[in-house]
Order: structure tokens, then C-alpha cells, then sequence
């Protein structure tokens, strides 16, 4: 059996296919719901921890976070307004075309990522506990050359 798939007495075994796009997508869902659950205890979602997380190397333009983040324009905006509510992000206009503006991560910003950063390691240390080293280093492997270039 699969970990976390049901079975024992009285449950049918829930069948796991061979079907790598269905595969990809259970493991996605599973493994996002674990870190969401995790970061939900801590006020956020995975995509406010996402967006923190694309703002730690410097401020990106609504377009460049979009791109990043792989979300809708409209979505990506409900999360850029509720990190500059809550103090975690702040906006500034485009040093050289004054129609963007450029999305920080600021200093609480900074100190919640981490915070966050600390609760998606734990999860993931877990993970890599049920699978062992060389099968997370490959796993990790195979998923960054499926991804293809990074953002």
C-alpha cells in the first residue's frame, strides 16, 4: 500500500495508478494540503508563503510575480494587497517607468518568512524521513528537470 492511502479492515484499498499525470497531481494535492495545514496554524496560505518567498531576492513587478508564481493576474493582486495590509510586503513605483510598480518584502515580512520557512522544512524533514535521502535527492532531481527552466 501507498502511504496515506486507506485500507485495513472494513476500507477497500484505494487503487494507485501508473498514470503520471494522475500520479503528479494526487502527490501535489497531498503534499500542498499537509504545508497549507501547517502555515493555516500560522495565518497564511501556501501561495501568501509563495509570494513572501519570490519577494525575498529583491522587489519584483506585479508581471515578474505572475510569471513566478504561475497565478492569475487577479489572484496574484488579492495577495500582494493582503501582504501590504498585513505590513509584509510594501509597494513602490518603478525606478525607470512610473506606470509599474515594484513589490518588497519588508522587515516583518522578513521575519514571518522565516517563521514560515521554519514550518515548510519540518514538512518537507518529514517527508524526507518516509523516503530517505537518495530517494528525495532523486525525486528532487526528476521534479526540477520536469519543471524545466527556473523563473
Amino acid at each position: 500500500m501507498v502511504p496515506g492511502a486507506r485500507g485495513g479492515v472494513g476500507a477497500r484499498e484505494e487503487r494507485v495508478t501508473d498514470d503520471l499525470v494522475e500520479l503528479l497531481t494526487v502527490t501535489q494535492r497531498r503534499v500542498a494540503g499537509g504545508v497549507a495545514a501547517a502555515l493555516a496554524e500560522d495565518g497564511t496560505t501556501l501561495d501568501g508563503y509563495r509570494l513572501l518567498r519570490a519577494l525575498a531576492g529583491g522587489g519584483r513587478t506585479m508581471g515578474q510575480l505572475v510569471a513566478v508564481l504561475h497565478l492569475p493576474a487577479p489572484t496574484c493582486t488579492r495577495l500582494v494587497d493582503a501582504a501590504v495590509d498585513q505590513a509584509l510586503a510594501y509597494r513602490l513605483p518603478h525606478a525607470e517607468d512610473g506606470r509599474k510598480v515594484v513589490v518588497h518584502l519588508s522587515d516583518p515580512g522578513r521575519s514571518r518568512l522565516h517563521r514560515w520557512e521554519a514550518l515548510v522544512a519540518a514538512h518537507e524533514a518529514s517527508l524526507a524521513a518516509a523516503l530517505g535521502p537518495d530517494r528525495v535527492a532523486a525525486l528532487r532531481q526528476a521534479l526540477t528537470e520536469l519543471a524545466g527552466p527556473g523563473d
